[in-house]
């Protein structure tokens, strides 16, 4: 059965950081290097601009550098959450159930400047589209980039085909199949488009843009999260 296995050592042993080192340097510092390099990496193996579609393992190295992300966007504004709460000393007036930066956290916002406030009344839709992402990855759908869109064009041909290969496989007929299926190939286009569930989701996105619009999201977030400190100083 598996288990985890302890470190042997004097770690439990060691005094607690500063909410300053453990979630800004540790949490949102690590987070943010993250998400460079994770936007960087989805930049590089699928580019702006692609039209045909990619191989299949550059879809795959795209999902899963997409998917770090995600998760570590959601993660960074929960680290400035916590941040703040230690720093202002809350950790035993405000329950771990209620820190966090999105609208039903009323015990923080309730507490912080009118400023951040309504900044972040102002994000709420994008807290929304960034919980919808990151719960659908961690409980529901992994996040994928469809691998192709046909044209309202092709859609006639494309269906004839998909009859053939049907046909194909009743017969067992593997190499006809697999002719049938090169040919559909050739009518899809890439969209560089990032979704979960086709049933779920509230929308698809363009993921080059939608990367760049988090990541300076959360760093304009961080950088009002430090002058909200500044100004309790």
């Amino acid at each position: 059965m598996p288990y985890v296995i302890p470190v042997q050592g004097s770690a439990h042993k060691r005094a607690v950081p500063s909410a300053r080192r453990h979630y800004a340097q540790h949490g949102f510092g690590r987070r943010l290097q993250t998400l460079r390099r994770s936007l960087g990496n989805v930049f590089k193996v699928v580019p702006p601009g692609t039209l045909k579609v990619p191989v299949k393992n550059r879809l795959y190295d795209a999902q899963i550098n997409i998917q770090a992300f995600v998760a570590n966007a959601y993660g960074s504004a929960d680290n400035l959450a916590w941040i703040w709460i230690f720093e202002r000393g809350l950790e035993k007036e405000i329950s771990r159930k209620q820190v966090g930066l999105r609208k039903h956290h009323t015990e923080v916002r309730s507490r912080l400047g009118p400023e951040l406030r309504q900044y972040l009344e102002h994000l709420d839709p994008w807290f929304e589209y960034l919980v919808e992402y990151r719960d659908a990855l961690a409980h529901r759908i992994p996040l994928y980039i469809p691998p192709g869109a046909v044209l309202t064009k092709n859609i006639d041909a494309y269906n004839a085909l998909m009859v053939g290969m049907n046909a194909a496989i009743n017969r067992f007929d593997s190499s006809e199949y697999e002719r049938l299926s090169e040919e559909q190939s050739k009518l899809f286009v890439f969209q560089p488009l990032i979704t979960h569930s086709i049933t779920e989701t509230t929308a698809h996105y363009a993921f080059h843009a939608q990367l760049i619009a988090d990541f300076l999201t959360i760093e304009e977030l961080g950088l009002k999260m430090l002058d909200e400190l500044r100004r309790g100083n």
